[in-house]
């Protein structure tokens, strides 16, 4: 299982653009693409399908949520007929419950449709091309996408407080420090083998923190914007060989990484940013558990089949 982490450094003006999020991971089989953010992003994704797998292969989508630089590849993909299906919520499965959930008289089942076609305009355009998928499965559990490859969040409860006050003109469009549209982002879960990531598009703290703490490779949401970051680490402190991922390419512009970097908030973690890094891959190499026993400091490298498990002793304290 190898992933690619889309970075816009070698684009053309990729300082004055922001071409949003895009991962491309490959089980040798299936190739899932979460989050296009942007029509480069999806030429990139083209290219490795036809490079790799030939003209007629197509991807799987998984969605986090319906902002533009998360979204505005996926038309294109869809366009070149690149795309085999898009998980992502589909709201309007559960616009019973979220009427229950607004709990107000003025709300009835055509309104709260109209609501989430209005505000989920773009993804509700995916419905007409046939390729939407809900992440839960009737008993409410998650999708399996793929061997390897797994919806993980958020909850179904969860998804319905946060889109119930984005519904609700009675209340303010921010919870657990994030916007109603980015707090319930879809989760998934990468199994390489030895670790896993999990990538969360921008969701909030509250909704990756259980899984933040299964995972040993996690991209920091919201591209990196500081207040996440410090929450993670926080989360993960008693595991420092944790790697994160940053997804930033909103290039000159704020909003993601830059005060991460500036405030030397990234030193003494271990961070690939594509804000200041190419594309990169993340496989089972990427994360390296070290141990410290007596005297010694133990590394279990976790490419299995190379170093056979093997633990060694590389430096004594």
């Amino acid at each position: 299982m190898n992933t690619l982490m889309l970075s816009s450094k070698s684009y053309k003006e990729s300082k004055e653009h922001d071409f949003g999020d895009c991962f491309i991971s490959d089980n040798g089989n299936d190739v899932v693409v979460f989050d296009c953010g942007s029509n480069e992003h999806a030429e990139k994704v083209i290219e490795y399908l036809e490079n790799n797998y030939g003209p007629d292969k197509k991807a799987i989508i998984v969605l986090s949520h319906n902002d533009s630089d998360h979204f505005n590849g996926i038309p294109k993909l869809i366009e070149e007929n690149k795309v085999e299906k898009v998980y992502t919520i589909l709201l309007l499965k559960f616009y019973e419950e979220l009427l229950e959930e607004i709990d107000d008289d003025r709300k009835t089942k055509d309104s709260i449709k109209r609501q989430i076609l209005e505000r989920y305009s773009n993804i509700a355009s995916l419905g007409e091309q046939g390729v939407l998928q809900n992440i839960y499965n009737e008993d409410n559990s998650f999708v399996q996408i793929c061997n390897g490859i797994e919806v993980v969040g958020p909850s179904k409860e969860y998804v319905l407080e946060v889109a119930g006050q984005a519904l609700d003109s009675r209340q303010g469009d921010s919870i657990d420090n994030e916007t109603t549209v980015n707090a319930a982002s879809v989760q998934i879960s990468i199994d390489l083998g030895t670790s896993k990531i999990l990538l969360v598009g921008d969701a909030s703290t509250k909704a990756i923190e259980d899984n933040a703490k299964k995972h040993q490779i996690i991209q920091i949401p919201h591209h990196g914007r500081l207040d996440h970051a410090e929450e993670l680490f926080e989360i993960k402190k008693d595991d420092k060989d944790t790697v994160y991922i940053i997804s930033d390419n909103k290039g000159s512009s704020s909003g993601g990484s830059e005060e991460l970097i500036s405030r030397g908030k990234d030193k003494g973690h271990t961070i690939f940013n594509t804000r200041t890094e190419d594309t990169k891959t993340i496989n089972s190499t990427t994360y390296q558990k070290s141990y410290r026993v007596g005297s010694y400091i133990w590394y279990t490298f976790y490419n299995i089949h190379i170093k056979k498990n093997i633990k060694i002793s590389i430096q004594k304290l």
